[in-house]
């Protein structure tokens, strides 16, 4: 299934591909699915390292979901949205297991999925910024042709970023990343001495989810309104303790899973807070190559709509 949709940009590479993703016993790729939350099959009292495993094979079946996904209708922004998405959710499980990984096999595999991500980020970036435009159409009164030009502007940046998104997929450098990735998890990568392999899965979670949340109580006490990183340090950080609570709420106490919906709702505001600093980056540095007072204009508008609403989103964190 993955192969067919992605033939039209990797046809000269598939057999090879295919034969490589055999060789370390891979499933094959029409048997690759998303598993849901309920088939992990994740038991409370079960040694540390059995669970990972399960939840690093779902995470790596996402990722190649969502690679076939982005090929099968790439115009649409939640394809490069979702690629991003499930390799976040990939590196945010490992970093919650990193205490068990040997750290420099670790850091190299954290790395490369970092890189991965990063293809994605321009065409993501130029979409959470029409987007935003978008949203300030809806919220205000002005006009929607109010945005017409810059909106062109960014759709002709958007396509082009793409099109390097896609020369780039086309040298097979992500599938094959994909690939290192899955034969490190297959060539033990445990830490033999780490004490936490000799945990169950519910005690390791325990210990690490009350860590994770003193470091964020923590980081929002100290957070300055004009300290933009520490916002942003806090913001991804609580990005993973979420995702991690949502994979691993069939072993977790009630009490910390609807603590959930508290972070979802802090992620998103601290998220809305840094895109709006992203967005003003972005367009500064894009309407500078142009002479057209149109667009500085409109950027100008935009900018200063969205830093007003993201001041209001941030104050309520802010004591």
């Amino acid at each position: 299934m993955m192969m067919e949709k992605l033939s039209t940009v990797l046809i000269e590479n598939q057999g090879r591909y295919e034969k490589g993703l055999l060789l370390p016993q891979i499933p094959p790729i029409k048997s690759v699915r998303v598993v849901s939350q309920s088939s992990l099959n994740i038991k409370a009292k079960k040694k540390v390292a059995v669970s990972v495993e399960i939840i690093m094979n779902r995470g790596f079946n996402e990722i190649l979901n969502a690679y076939d996904q982005f090929f099968e209708n790439y115009s649409d922004p939640e394809g490069a949205h979702q690629v991003r998405v499930r390799i976040r959710k990939f590196r945010a499980m490992l970093a919650f297991f990193m205490p068990l990984f040997k750290a420099e096999n670790y850091l190299v595999q954290q790395d490369t999925l970092r890189k991965m991500g990063q293809q994605f980020a321009e065409v993501r970036q130029l979409d959470v910024l029409l987007e935003g435009i978008s949203e300030i159409e809806k919220d205000s009164a002005m006009a929607i042709s109010a945005f017409g030009q810059i909106k062109d502007y960014l759709l002709g940046k958007r396509k082009t970023a793409l099109t390097l998104l896609l020369a780039s997929l086309k040298t097979d450098a992500f599938a094959l990343d994909l690939l290192d990735i899955w034969v490190w998890r297959l060539n033990d990568p445990w830490e033999a001495g780490s004490p936490d392999l000799q945990l169950s899965v519910k005690d390791y979670t325990a210990t690490h989810i009350d860590n994770w949340l003193k470091k964020i109580k923590k980081g929002m006490k100290n957070m300055d309104l004009k300290d933009q990183q520490a916002i942003h340090r806090v913001r991804i950080k609580s990005k993973k303790l979420r995702y991690v609570i949502e994979q691993l709420s069939s072993i977790l106490n009630k009490e910390i899973c609807k603590s959930m919906d508290a972070f979802e709702k802090m992620q998103d505001d601290l998220g809305y807070f840094h895109d709006v600093f992203a967005n003003q980056q972005l367009l500064e540095q894009l309407v500078s190559e142009s002479d057209d007072c149109q667009l500085h204009y409109q950027s100008g508008i935009i900018i200063g709509w969205q830093m007003m609403a993201g001041n209001r989103k941030i104050r309520k964190f802010i004591k």
